[in-house]
């Protein structure tokens, strides 16, 4: 039986994940918290084999601190779990040692099945309502995508990241590429819709 302590300061959203995942003999919920300070003294004394991790909290601990401190605790795995997500951040925590990062909305037979598959080991789980194709990108083609989003445009972009517009263009080239997205212009675009 997967040992899962669950992380949101949102009492309803809580107790919706806890009827969702407690029915049937595959999870046990053994504690709840609401804020970053609590989920940490709770994670650190109780060890549960798997948080679920809501995106924003009050507390002490930012959400990206927090995560680090409970991945580094023995044997414990962290699934994120966002209301709503930028497509921006999702990588950001998967490199940062969360094992999957599902939504708040996603199938609750959808979220029982990614937490037994962190449980068993895997990692880079995503909810399938994010974009496709999202985990090809490296930190720093996700860093190029947020450049673009800023004012002032590519010429703009290419000047802070201390490109020229030709090598930014033909990065982006590479990264639509990537994405399966068929053009610069789309591409753009797409940055922007997903939060970047």
């Amino acid at each position: 039986m997967i040992r899962l302590m669950i992380v949101d300061d949102h009492p309803p959203s809580r107790q919706k994940a806890v009827a969702d995942l407690s029915s049937g003999d595959l999870i046990e919920i053994i504690a709840e918290a609401e804020t970053s300070d609590e989920a940490y003294k709770m994670a650190a004394k109780l060890l549960p084999d798997l948080i679920l991790l809501d995106l924003h909290l009050p507390g002490l601990i930012s959400t990206p601190d927090l995560l680090k401190k409970l991945v580094a605790l023995k044997n414990v795995r962290v699934v994120m779990y966002a209301s709503q997500s930028k497509a921006s951040e999702v990588q950001d925590f998967l490199d940062a040692g969360a094992a999957a990062y599902v939504l708040k909305d996603d199938n609750p037979a959808l979220l029982r099945m990614s937490l037994l598959m962190v449980s068993r080991g895997s990692t880079g789980i995503v909810s399938p309502a994010l974009p496709p194709n999202l985990l090809r990108l490296s930190s720093q083609e996700r860093n190029i995508l947020r450049e673009i989003g800023k004012r002032g445009g590519p010429a703009k972009a290419a000047e802070r990241i201390g490109l020229t517009p030709y090598d930014l263009d033909q990065i982006l080239y590479h990264i639509a590429a990537k994405l399966e997205i068929e053009s610069n212009d789309k591409l753009a675009k797409w940055a922007k819709k997903n939060g970047f």
